[in-house]
């Protein structure tokens, strides 16, 4: 909220002039002057603007979200009936035009095995080679602005059908009947190769960065993954070759969208196990449209269309698809301009307005967020942390750096998940103001006089945050270490948040920048101060982005731990959808950004 007038004429009787933004805190502390106000009027302003007092101990702001994407492509002229879904994911399953598409969408993959995966990259080119219970196809209805892209629905893929029955205990029984369906060495797809596949998913020694999305939701999920139950109690079962049972803890909003997520895939046992590279192009056995046939690491892989595949009469997609493999935007987008590439989707952020011009370039929504993480180790003082999201300017960021039509993010579900009324979720948790701003404002901003919406305050709260942790110990002349992902765009945004965090707060920062297919990996070594990710919903629910803070998860690289949130989020991850659900999601997303007060 704005200051008051009161409090502002407090302020002159105490202080000369206000700090500016980008002072750092030695600079604000040298223009404070003596006044000579009468002591009765000086008590009545400090009275005013008392602030609480604040406790480095606990807090969150482990995560630190910039903005909202949106998805930027290039698409060559005369390519038709491309598929998309703001999940993601780019489909040439059924694209016409010519004969060997080739597209460069990411650099090297860390892996393209279904479950161990964690990429959008790597999903993409899982969907093309593998079919889950249920997949994605074109609702043949043209998808936003370009002409050439066409929207997706969810429909049968592996099962032909399915049904569910509530149980008495309330546990929920899906059964899905399979269709007639081969793998590519001509061997039956059965019900025993999706046991196989989600029990490994799972299992915690297969590691998987997605071996928790089944928890709370597959009967003994969360315990195999915890380690008290062995991965062969998980509650799936081939009753035979074509029926398949899963047993669900509850009703899941999400499971039927579940059922086509790419690390859910269907693997065969007799060869996946025990063979470290069965993904190999020699070795792969696929049931989905196309098969990898070539791999040449660091430079491209190539998919044929799968002769054994059951609807492969239907596959009007072209006979090879290229996928070159690069991290620089500027060769990736010479490629294109030379007519070598037909699709891509990272190109240099000056040349946007440009291609959009020419119509090369068109921008889709996407359902994801940019976010930096925060480690707790490193950075162990929320105060500091909370400053360092605080004092990033994000409108500065989109506008000048991405210029992509991204908006500034105001909490970390993305916009575009709904609740389960169908209202927007990011949007209503933040309905007053940002989510992430929301706990400073009521229990520091209020008393400070200060409205959070602008950027210029939350400058002023991050600097006197710093103040309050550097009064309790804290290092302020630490380094803080940046990493990210090999990328001219991550490199911008990385130098526009370490020029923030300098100018805001004097705080030293080094950036560090590492390859695509080891960085993840990287960053479970938590040895970073901020570390960039971009998160893709896996589907339309809000858990997508909270499960990923829960104590012990995959993704919860900055080691936050916090019991209240954890329980929030497990609790609405029993329930069916609807209020009682959405209530739970609305009350754990602001948690992330809290804060604490000294006793």
């Amino acid at each position: 909220m704005k200051k008051t007038i009161a409090i502002l004429l407090s302020l002159l009787m105490v202080l000369s002039v206000l700090s500016a933004c980008a002072t750092t805190t030695e600079e604000a502390t040298a223009e404070v002057t003596p006044t000579e106000a009468p002591a009765a009027e000086v008590t009545e302003a400090a009275e005013e603007v008392a602030v609480p007092a604040t406790s480095g101990e606990g807090g969150g702001f482990t995560v630190s979200p910039i903005y909202f994407y949106t998805n930027m492509y290039c698409l060559q002229d005369g390519i038709e009936n491309v598929w998309y879904t703001p999940f993601g994911y780019y489909f040439f399953t059924g694209t016409t035009g010519k004969t060997d598409i080739t597209a460069c969408i990411a650099s090297e993959p860390e892996t393209i095995d279904p479950g161990l995966i964690s990429s959008v990259d790597g999903s993409t080119y899982t969907q093309h080679q593998f079919e889950n219970l249920m997949k994605y196809t074109t609702t043949g209805e043209q998808y936003q602005d370009d002409p050439s892209m066409l929207n997706t629905e969810i429909t049968y893929g592996m099962a032909e059908s399915y049904s569910s029955t509530t149980n008495d205990d309330g546990t929920v029984t899906y059964t899905f009947v399979l269709r007639d369906a081969n793998w590519s060495d001509g061997q039956p797809v059965t019900a025993n190769d999706f046991v196989y596949s989600w029990k490994r998913l799972v299992d915690p020694a297969t590691a998987s960065d997605y071996g928790y999305i089944l928890d709370g939701i597959v009967v003994n999920a969360t315990e195999i993954q915890s380690g008290d139950v062995d991965p062969s109690e998980l509650g799936i079962v081939a009753v035979d070759d074509k029926t398949l049972q899963v047993n669900l803890v509850a009703e899941c909003p999400y499971f039927i969208e579940l059922c086509a997520f790419a690390s859910l895939m269907p693997l065969r046992q007799d060869i996946v196990e025990g063979n470290d590279t069965w993904t190999d192009p020699a070795n792969i056995v696929v049931n989905g449209p196309y098969k990898i046939t070539e791999w040449v690491h660091d430079s491209y892989i190539k998919l044929a269309k799968n002769a054994d595949y059951y609807d492969a009469a239907n596959v009007t997609g072209p006979d090879t698809i290229t996928y070159y493999l690069s991290d620089s935007e500027t060769a990736i987008l010479s490629a294109y301009q030379a007519g070598e590439y037909d699709f891509i989707e990272n190109f240099p952020a000056d040349m946007i307005a440009s291609l959009q011009e020419s119509g090369d370039c068109y921008i889709n929504d996407y359902v994801g967020t940019y976010f930096l993480y925060l480690s707790c180790k490193n950075i162990p003082d929320w105060r500091v942390r909370a400053a360092i999201a605080l004092s990033i300017d994000r409108e500065n960021i989109v506008e000048n750096v991405t210029q992509g039509g991204q908006v500034p993010a105001t909490g970390l579900t993305a916009a575009g998940i709904t609740d389960s009324d169908g209202n927007n979720f990011a949007a209503t948790v933040s309905a007053d103001m940002p989510v992430m701003w929301q706990w400073l404002q009521a229990n520091l901003g209020d008393a400070m006089g200060l409205d959070l919406n602008e950027y210029e305050d939350r400058c002023e709260l991050a600097e006197y945050l710093v103040e309050q942790a550097a009064a309790d110990g804290y290092d302020t002349d630490a380094t803080i270490y940046y990493y990210f992902n090999t990328s001219a765009t991550h490199q911008a945004i990385a130098e526009a948040v370490q020029s923030d965090v300098n100018g805001v707060l004097g705080l030293n920062m080094e950036l560090a920048n590492q390859d695509w297919n080891v960085y993840t990996s990287g960053l479970a070594e938590d040895t970073f101060g901020l570390a960039r990710l971009g998160w893709i919903a896996d589907y339309n629910d809000a858990v997508t982005y909270l499960e990923m803070f829960v104590n012990g998860n995959s993704y919860n690289y900055g080691e936050w731990v916090n019991d209240e949130y954890t329980d929030l989020i497990a609790q609405a991850k029993s329930l069916p959808a609807g209020a009682e659900r959405d209530a739970l999601l609305y009350e754990a997303e602001p948690i992330l950004f809290s804060g604490a007060l000294a006793d």
